[in-house]
């Protein structure tokens, strides 16, 4: 028998890759129905480089919402979504954790 090498391969399609390096920043803001804070929304973060979701938060009873723990150069998006499904999802792109 002959030894055998065996390597590990990237599957880059199916798994979401991170830069590493400072893990300092974080995404905040509020959510808003008709210029009143509103609890009652999903908000999603998303990877702006794969459009996959790094972490889906709630806000809370004064519509404030946080990601923290992120790598300043990830470029992100943000949609919300309304629970009640009174109003369409909303968007908001170019999201930069400082």
């Amino acid at each position: 028998m002959r030894p055998v090498s065996r390597k590990a391969m990237s599957s880059a399609v199916l798994h979401q890759q991170t830069n590493t390096g400072p893990i300092v920043a974080k995404v905040m803001g509020s959510v808003k129905k008709l210029g009143q804070q509103y609890q009652n929304a999903t908000v999603v973060l998303y990877n702006k480089a794969n459009l996959q979701p790094i972490a889906i938060r709630k806000p809370d009873q004064n519509g404030n919402y946080q990601f923290l723990g992120l790598n300043t150069d990830l470029k992100t998006f943000i949609v919300a979504f309304d629970q009640k499904r009174q109003f369409n999802a909303v968007i908001q792109d170019n999201v930069v954790p400082k």
